[in-house]
């Protein structure tokens, strides 16, 4: 069974995922360094290894950025890697369903269909909501289709055992979602659709 850590720290690795889901990667910082006005403070869910935060201060350094990362492994690299740089983001250990107790933010922002791994979605939303004043969640649509799901979650090391409408079980790790356009305008917001997805502000 692979590790949190030996899976999800691949999906930041541009080079070795499909390159719409490497697109969709990109699109979205472009969109959050549009999107966050100046000197916002930033809550990233599943920071991950860092990369998502590091490229996102790269193109807006007045940021004040955190990051909330349930695996102990990925953090310690985080931490690593911004300090190699030394650049100013603190990244916390913690899950968005039970979250640590944090201070409150100007956005909360989820990337890379980060809500799809996250098996109690409703309640994560809704912490997400209390963190901070405006939540950004970006996911997989319809664009992710069967066949690009299978070569991206091979190249992140998952193996899907079979599908379920939009829900993908897979082989020794948890299921992972993708979203259907209707069920995106349900939450309201604003939706700016991404190369294989949907990039929603929620007030």
């Amino acid at each position: 069974m692979p590790l949190p850590k030996d899976v999800y720290a691949n999906c930041d690795v541009l080079d070795s995922i499909p390159k719409p889901n490497a697109e969709n990667w990109l699109k979205e910082i472009e969109l959050l360094a549009a999107e966050l006005p100046r000197n916002a403070s930033v809550l990233q869910v599943g920071s991950g290894n860092g990369a998502r935060a590091l490229r996102l201060l790269e193109a807006r350094p007045d940021l004040k950025l955190t990051g909330l990362e349930i695996d102990a492994d990925l953090v310690d690299v985080a931490e690593q890697k911004v300090k190699e740089k030394n650049v100013g983001i603190n990244f916390v250990q913690g899950n968005i369903v039970s979250p640590p107790s944090l201070s409150h933010f100007d956005y909360v922002i989820c990337l890379n269909n980060t809500l799809g791994y996250i098996p109690k979605q409703r309640k994560a939303v809704e912490n997400m909501k209390k963190l901070g004043n405006i939540v950004i969640i970006s996911v997989y649509g319809e664009k992710f289709d069967d066949d690009l799901a299978r070569k991206y979650f091979r190249s992140i090391n998952l193996e899907i055992d079979h599908m379920e409408g939009n829900q993908f079980i897979m082989k020794n790790f948890s299921s992972v979602k993708r979203y259907s356009k209707g069920e995106i305008a349900s939450w309201g917001g604003k939706v700016t659709e991404t190369p294989i997805g949907y990039f929603c502000v929620l007030g």
